[in-house]
């Protein structure tokens, strides 16, 4: 986990006209500083960049310069979209008022190595993630801003207590980086929980298993997590008795094995 040094607060964006909407989750970032990291996260060899949720401009302001019509962003937020409608440093910017869960991603991901990014919203961030990693077009980089619990739970590797069906299902396919956390006094209005950035990039070989199978197996290891991975995976060895369930994973739970452990379960289930 980087440790990150906290520079002061910087207001940098003018949030009047919009008000932040409890039922979207929104929370308007005013640090510059920790706006300006976020934006440093993107690949160089991303050729699209794809911004969830761009509220009042905080982050998409350094991501416009550096990216250009390469830049697209999401908002659900009418009150949002015309805010940036009427700033001069947005001019030319593509903004799609959407739900971003709504959308067919083959219209949205349109680049061959696109990099996703945002502060998303604390209450749909998961289904985000699960929208990366269902996505039909693969997204080369999944990267920002999530409530701390999540960000933790995304990159936790096996024996850790955040370890679980987001994380394994995530790093089978992304290796996955915690960055730093941001605390809550960097929002207006400030959450009441921490915040955690991360980056996630693709693996340059996809796991030999279908998505499906793998998701089965570890929903099924983990839904009963303080159980053993024999008892866990119960329904499945009763009606699959020759499933190769290793003897000596046999006393163990969901969380004691690593991502791999699982992909080889998941393919001998397909088998």
């Amino acid at each position: 986990m980087k440790p990150r040094r906290f520079q002061p607060l910087k207001p940098v964006a003018a949030h009047e006209g919009v008000k932040a909407k409890k039922g979207l989750g929104q929370h308007f970032l005013r640090d510059g500083g920790i706006a300006a990291d976020i934006a440093d996260l993107v690949l160089p060899e991303c050729d699209q960049v794809v911004e969830i949720g761009p509220g009042t401009g905080v982050l998409t302001r350094l991501l416009y310069p550096k990216h250009g019509a390469q830049l697209r962003c999401i908002e659900l937020d009418s009150e949002s979209v015309a805010h940036l409608s009427k700033q001069a440093w947005a001019s030319g910017l593509r903004v799609v008022e959407a739900d971003f869960l709504a959308l067919d991603l083959r219209t949205v991901f349109q680049g061959s190595k696109p990099c996703l990014i945002g502060n998303y919203p604390y209450n749909i961030s998961t289904q985000i993630a699960f929208s990366v990693l269902e996505s039909p077009v693969p997204v080369y980089q999944f990267a920002g801003m999530f409530q701390r619990e999540v960000a933790l739970r995304l990159c936790a590797g096996p024996g850790n207590k955040d370890y679980g069906i987001t994380s394994v299902l995530l790093q089978a396919y992304y290796d996955c980086h915690y960055a730093f956390t941001v605390e809550a006094h960097s929002f207006e209005p400030p959450p009441k929980v921490r915040s955690g950035v991360i980056s996630c990039t693709l693996k340059s070989d996809a796991p030999a298993v279908s998505y499906k199978a793998l998701k089965s197996i570890v929903k099924m290891a983990f839904n009963q997590r303080r159980k053993t991975l024999s008892n866990a995976l119960k329904p499945l060895l009763s009606v699959r008795p020759d499933f190769p369930l290793p003897s000596e994973w046999a006393g163990l739970r969901a969380e004691q094995l690593a991502v791999a452990d699982f992909i080889r379960l998941a393919q001998a289930f397909e088998e």
